[in-house]
């Protein structure tokens, strides 16, 4: 057994016990003042029928259960920390801190996961607890000094509280450690030695006994490590016991920083360094790599007072213990605080409060974390305030992950990385009718494999369905080969593939598809370029218009109008149009520009430029800008298909699919409307290069004359043929009799004459 504490320690803590006094630590006003009723409900597992909101967003995670903070029985307001413990037979078990209390959860199957022991305390915000052996160490900023709980019997239900251990004048702690390779356990935050890190004595586990510490300061949290061979550290400090301390003067924050200590001899503590980091607030938490060469430090108040925007992780070398140097930050985009986080087998656990637990993975390099999981416990937004996710436990050999959240209890988490991300390389937007056109995805496997005759293309037009399966040609890459189809109908298709695992994936991944039109080609069966009139009428809907649509040579007035057409060939349709003035634009009402009857019994598109402007404002009011209108009876009834309010100042394209947004009709009609109706706005419109696009559904028709195979008639196709000629090849035997002579080139002089179809 070691030494008892020096004199001084007692005769403090003495002094500060009979006080009554407890030190606090900086932000605790912060999470009370942020505090909002405990969410109750049911305990909810994995394929319960949903009660009430478990819809928590995550990525590559899966909850497997949640127990509300009203399950445990004892009217608890809040959650506090977490921690874990693996008996004996290999059961594993969850200890959750109550505000009142410890809830013990077996976690072994997580998706059945039961509460299995409660145990009381005082009242409290700050519970916390560790395990060393079979006993589970817990603390509060309450008192009763350290609870001390058996686990022995867990496995039968069993946890037996053998008593609230105070002694040395030592009653209080915002938190506990353990170094459980040595078997050593330490208090922090509490009301012994200006709530620095004090060791107690062990020998007895169920009478842990003050024995010294580094009071030097006030310690939040902790982590005590014994350096093992193969440290970076080894060389000077083999076996040595060392504490990483987020330590300040005062209540911790005056000073904040990192002080690493040598405490082998906790009654003789060794200041080894000290480390600033860039711009703290309140240094709260840290925890080594595996490799022990870095550390990752917590900043609880850098967020909350905008020091940063966003959560921030200091990356601190510690390979030199005399020598510690901040080698980065790391952060998650959000603009949550951080709180507590673990590291095993490469992957970082952030609690992140608001933002909940966020996985990064350092494996591949320490210094720039790779965000690769998350689930956030609240639901309400991200932002710097103390709720949500308080911390977590990833030490079970299992891998189930728990977490504890201020509000929602505990939850038993699994990752699940192993998946398929499926992306795609080129999905066509129309097809040939005779099948042969190609669609190609990316399908990269993230801790698992590919099933290859799971993969497959879903190809559906009207009722019919077909399953395509995919082709692998090379690396990531699969080929899917569309079959014939009907032309002149959309078809939509999707793809699937299933992991060794058995876990199917899906692209589009929200189960849409993608769409693609059946066609030969398109032919123009309707074309108004505004050079001459084809039937387009104007109308108004009020007296007082002015400004109305007209079809002339654009001004360039200044005020919004267009200087020049849209499609080059000199006239446009434009509202406004008065050679000369500058104020003729749209005013008190709405001017309509309505075509004549055009024949939409085809699928294809409509397509036009249209120009919208107002100068005055640069933003037009909802209820001016240009509108699109189609009918499909004449004109009897319209639909608005689009509404152009952004004062852009120049020609757009835009097109409306006819079959999918206005229905297929002989007895189409198209209207726009330029409208200033929200005031006295320069409301200025054009309208231009509108054109009906139909499918065509036509087998393409051979064109021999065409040796270039440019689809043009030219000089350069004589010259081709002439080159096919004098080399003897057949592709140059017109007369198909086999024999290159002069008949062969009569009869491509004929063809050429004669024209393509």
């Amino acid at each position: 057994m070691r030494a008892r504490t020096t004199a001084g320690l007692i005769g403090v803590a003495g002094l500060v016990a009979a006080a009554g006094f407890v030190i606090a630590h900086d932000e605790d006003w912060r999470k009370l003042a942020d505090r909002v009723p405990a969410v109750e409900g049911d305990v909810y597992r994995l394929g319960d029928p949903v009660t009430r909101d478990n819809s928590f967003d995550s990525l590559n995670m899966v909850c497997y259960a949640n127990f509300p903070l009203n399950t445990f029985g004892l009217n608890s307001s809040n959650g506090t920390d977490v921690w874990g413990y693996t008996s004996l037979s290999g059961r594993e078990y969850a200890i959750m801190c109550l505000g009142n209390g410890y809830g013990f959860v077996e976690v072994t199957d997580p998706a059945n996961s039961q509460i299995v022991a409660v145990i009381s305390s005082v009242q409290s915000s700050w519970h916390d607890v560790k395990v060393i052996g079979q006993y589970a160490y817990g603390v509060s900023e309450g008192g009763l000094g350290i609870q001390v709980m058996d686990l022995s019997d867990i496995d039968n239900g069993n946890v037996t509280l053998l008593g609230n251990v105070q002694n040395g004048g030592h009653s209080s702690s915002h938190n506990i450690v353990a170094n459980e390779q040595a078997g050593t356990l330490w208090v922090v935050g509490g009301n012994l030695g200006s709530g620095g890190l004090i060791h107690h004595d062990i020998s007895n586990p169920t009478a842990p006994v003050v024995d010294g510490g580094w009071t030097d300061m006030y310690v939040h949290d902790a982590q005590v490590v014994t350096i093992n061979p193969g440290d970076p550290q080894a060389g000077s400090y083999l076996g040595r016991e060392i504490a990483f301390c987020a330590s300040g003067f005062g209540n911790g924050s005056t000073n904040t920083g990192l002080r690493i200590v040598d405490v082998t001899n906790p009654n003789s503590p060794q200041v080894l360094s000290t480390l600033f980091y860039s711009t703290p607030g309140y240094s709260h938490q840290v925890w080594l790599s595996e490799d022990r060469q870095y550390l990752y430090l917590n900043d609880e108040l850098d967020e909350a007072n905008g020091f940063v925007s966003t959560t921030t992780t200091r990356i601190i070398d510690v390979s030199d213990l005399a020598n510690p140097s901040q080698v980065g930050t790391s952060t998650t985009g959000l603009p949550s605080i951080d709180h507590n986080l673990y590291i095993k087998d490469g992957l970082m656990y952030q609690s992140n409060y608001r933002s909940g637990l966020r996985v990064l993975d350092i494996s591949g390099n320490p210094l720039s974390p790779v965000e690769i999981a998350w689930f956030d416990s609240f639901p309400g937004s991200d932002s710097a305030a103390f709720n949500g996710n308080w911390s977590n436990y990833p030490f079970f050999d299992s891998g189930t992950i728990v977490i504890s959240d201020i509000e929602r209890g505990l939850f038993v988490l699994g990752l699940d990385l192993e998946n398929l991300d499926l992306s795609p390389v080129s999905t066509p937007a129309t097809l040939d009718p005779a099948g042969g056109d190609t669609a190609q995805i990316d399908i990269v496997a993230n801790s698992t494999s590919v099933d290859a005759g799971s993969v497959q293309m879903r190809v559906q037009q009207g009722a019919n369905v077909q399953f395509i399966s995919g082709t692998n040609v090379g690396g990531d890459t699969w080929e899917f080969a569309f079959p014939p189809v009907n032309c002149g109908e959309n078809v939509s298709y999707s793809f699937s593939a299933d992991s060794t695992g058995g876990e199917s994936f899906t692209l589009p991944a929200d189960g849409s598809s993608y769409d693609a039109l059946v066609s030969t080609g398109s032919v123009v069966a309707f074309q108004d370029n505004a050079e001459s009139d084809l039937g387009w009428t104007v109308s108004g809907v009020t007296a007082q218009l002015s400004g109305g649509w007209t079809r002339n040579l654009p001004q360039g007035n200044g005020r919004g109008d267009p200087a020049t057409d849209s499609d080059g060939s000199g006239n446009a349709f434009l509202t406004g149009w008065d050679a000369g003035t500058t104020n003729t634009d749209v005013d008190n009402g709405t001017t309509i520009l309505t075509s004549p009857i055009l024949d939409l019994s085809s699928p294809g598109f409509v397509s036009y430029d249209y120009w919208i402007s107002d100068i005055a404002n640069g933003t037009l009011t909802p209820e001016d800008g240009l509108f699109v209108e189609v009918s499909t009876n004449g004109g009897s009834s319209w639909t608005r298909v689009r509404t152009y309010n952004s004062a852009l100042d120049a020609w757009i394209s835009d097109s409306i699919d006819i079959e999918a947004e206005i229905g297929l009709t002989a007895n189409g009609r198209v209207r726009f409307l330029a409208a200033d109706e929200g005031g006295q706005n320069v409301v200025e419109a054009g309208m231009d290069n509108f054109a009906i696009t139909q499918i065509a559904c036509d087998p393409p028709q051979d064109c021999a004359a065409d040796v270039t195979g440019d689809g043009v008639l030219d000089n350069g196709d004589i010259g081709a043929f002439v080159t096919l000629f004098l080399a003897g090849d057949l592709s140059a035997d017109f007369t198909n009799d086999g024999v290159l002579d002069n008949g062969d080139i009569g009869a491509f002089v004929v063809a050429f004459l004669a024209g393509c179809p």
